[in-house]
């Protein structure tokens, strides 16, 4: 892992997994924290994985909401450097 400002590690890879988005789609989407019974806060990555980091398209990249962990399918782990 490289080193970020301040000493704290450089988050390479990210476990990413579908929601539905309620919008007729889905989001990709990293766990936050876990909640009470099986809720989880998620955090949405849209983007793209860039030679110098992650590369957010602003529209929806970082925004966070409660589901419920049930919700959440297909998980793998997604680079956030090419």
């Amino acid at each position: 892992m490289s080193a970020a400002p301040f000493g704290r590690p450089v988050r390479r890879h990210v476990t990413v997994y579908d929601t539905p988005s309620q919008l007729g789609g889905s989001f990709t989407v990293s766990i936050v924290e876990t909640l009470a019974e099986n809720a989880v806060k998620v955090r949405v990555w849209y983007g793209r994985a860039t030679a110098q980091g992650w590369e957010a398209w602003k529209d929806w990249d970082g925004y966070t909401f409660q589901t419920n962990r049930a919700a959440l399918t297909n998980e793998r782990v997604v680079p956030l450097f090419k």
